[in-house]
């Protein structure tokens, strides 16, 4: 800010977020979004036996969230081509501890730049990442638009 009170140029150009946009990065999904995001995973049929939240377009498309139905599996994984690409980031055996974990993420925790020392997690922070708007749009499309 300049000293009269104006906005500097840089600061035009760069405007902070929104008030109250820190705390709703933070804010955990809760157990009400991760057990939707897991019933919705499970009844999907995105690509063979897999169900997905994930963007869907070509080349690079983030990280997701996925359902195995053959192994029972859900997994956090980047995407390429919005199937899973290479080893997923985190795999959870149930639909319990896939709940439990999702639930207490928030935009913030997954979107990277918080280092966590998982090179795969923490390359390309917020570029794609799986947030709360990416989950309702699939769980409840009406209210991620």
């Amino acid at each position: 800010m300049a000293r009269d009170g104006r906005q500097t140029d840089r600061q035009a150009l760069s405007p902070s977020p929104p008030r109250g946009f820190a705390a709703s990065a933070a804010a955990p999904f809760g157990d009400e979004l991760a057990h939707a995001a897991a019933r919705f995973l499970k009844a999907s049929q995105w690509f063979g036996d897999l169900g997905a939240i994930v963007r869907a377009h070509r080349d690079y498309t983030g990280h997701g969230l996925f359902h195995d139905r053959s192994t029972g599996e859900f997994f956090l994984a980047a995407s390429f081509d919005s199937l899973p690409s290479g080893e997923p980031i985190a795999t959870f055996s149930d639909e319990a501890s896939f709940t439990r974990w999702l639930a207490a993420q928030s935009d913030r925790s997954l979107s990277g730049d918080i280092p966590t020392g998982m090179p795969q997690f923490d390359r390309d922070p917020g570029n794609q990442r799986v947030t709360r708007h990416l989950i309702l749009q699939h769980v409840s499309p009406e209210e991620g638009q």
